[in-house]
């Protein structure tokens, strides 16, 4: 009887839920969507599909100066807008470290636009001007003689060197050279860059080195 009775009273009346409480809980959790989508999206631009050094030398052959297979690659991660970088490029410290060591040292340059106001566009119309076998071209004008980075600018930049500037123009609104210049800066990234000149020299990383610097870490290599 005892039993019975235990067991007729154990049942309860079910608890009603607050709907105001339903909707917050329902709030809190479309929020907590939003953030995750809104993280994935960052990551990706920030650190999207990996692409490894050979990858990203095989997209752009015309970024490189030396032999490709060199015992001492020497990489720089630049923007055009850069006085830093625009002070290490005018002093000459690149070609003379090439002439120096020959085909001992490999040169590539790769964007990481985090500097100046219109990086981003510069390191797109270099690109663009890779696509007509002049990168180097244009990247040396750029450091040298461009007075600024406007489009209007990078444009004219182009003509005075002789590009076809339909083509210029056009590869400038696509989005293969953007998508370059975003994956250039998502290894940047990944790499532990933090600002620019930097350069690895066989994977070492050091800022804004100086010529006698350079030297030194090419000849501890070779």
């Amino acid at each position: 009887m005892f039993e019975q009775n235990q067991m007729s009273g154990s049942s309860s009346p079910e608890k009603k839920v607050n709907p105001v409480w339903r909707w917050l809980k329902r709030i809190a959790l479309l929020l907590l969507l939003v953030v995750v989508a809104a993280g994935l999206f960052i990551g990706y631009k920030l650190w999207g599909p990996v692409v490894t050094s050979d990858e990203l030398a095989a997209l752009s052959k015309e970024n490189i100066q030396g032999p490709i297979d060199a015992p001492v690659k020497i990489v720089e991660f630049g923007d055009f807008g850069c006085p830093t970088c625009r002070r290490w490029h005018r002093l000459g410290n690149k070609q003379k470290v090439m002439e120096m060591f020959g085909d001992q040292v490999s040169f590539t340059y790769r964007h990481f636009p985090v500097i100046s106001e219109n990086g981003t566009e510069a390191a797109i119309a270099a690109q663009c001007a890779g696509e007509q076998g002049a990168f180097w071209i244009y990247h040396d004008y750029l450091f040298e003689k461009a007075k600024g980075l406007t489009v209007a600018e990078l444009e004219n930049y182009a003509a005075e060197l002789g590009l076809d500037t339909r083509s210029f123009e056009t590869c400038m609104q696509s989005d293969e050279a953007r998508e370059y210049v975003e994956r250039d800066q998502r290894s940047a990234f990944r790499e532990g860059v933090r600002g620019t000149p930097a350069f690895f020299v066989n994977g070492r990383l050091v800022y804004n080195p100086s010529l006698e610097e350079l030297q030194s870490l090419v000849q501890d290599l070779q």
